[in-house]
């Protein structure tokens, strides 16, 4: 066949799977029923996410192949490559999201939604940093932790730079051992006095 037969052939080909998809259109069984329902527009949607599995593989492959020919660190990139495609792949079995990154090559960072809240014993909501809360409309940071926790009568906590509790330590440091003075009798006086003065005199000469 000539390139435009090859052509018009792929396109009856793509037509009748089309045809055959729209008639008896595949129950994908195996996945998240609300997953499957996404539109394909959706950025989580089965088809967008099948083709970020697909790319991760690539990728699990290319790492293989450089730790093989002994590239530094070219394992530990696999591992995390491979992480990253059952973490993908479980989305499609629960619907359940749990990955950091979204993309082919984990180019995006995926922001935290709360979607039900749990509280504390004075009834407090428990709030963890970097999720989105609806009550305030935004991210939550250290300064709104503590403020809130101000405002039911808690103590404010820490933070370090990087967001995380800053933890004293309440244990005390152990005080180190004084060394005991060596004690010479008389006669070891004598005889060290006698080793300086011959040391001193050998210098001497």
């Amino acid at each position: 066949m000539n390139k435009d037969q090859k052509q018009a052939a792929a396109d009856r080909l793509a037509a009748a799977r089309e045809k055959r998809f729209a008639k008896n259109p595949p129950a994908y069984a195996q996945y998240n029923k609300e997953v499957v329902a996404l539109p394909d527009e959706d950025d989580f949607s089965m088809k967008n996410v099948r083709a970020w599995i697909k790319e991760a593989k690539q990728h699990v492959a290319a790492e293989h192949r450089s730790h093989m020919a002994g590239t530094n660190g070219a394992l530990a990139k696999k591992e995390t490559w491979k992480s990253y495609v059952g973490q993908l792949e479980n989305y499609l079995r629960t619907g359940s999201y749990s990955s950091i990154f979204a993309g082919g090559d984990m180019e995006r960072k995926v922001s935290k939604y709360c979607i039900a809240m749990a509280y504390y014993e004075n009834g407090k909501p428990k709030r963890e940093l970097g999720v989105f809360y609806n009550d305030y409309m935004q991210v939550w940071t250290p300064e709104l932790e503590n403020e809130e926790r101000e405002s039911y009568g808690m103590p404010a906590l820490n933070y370090t730079e990087r967001g995380t509790i800053l933890v004293k330590s309440t244990s005390k440091e152990k005080a180190k051992p004084k060394k005991k003075k060596r004690t010479m009798t008389e006669a070891q006086k004598a005889a060290f006095v006698e080793r300086m003065r011959i040391a001193r005199e050998k210098k001497a000469k």
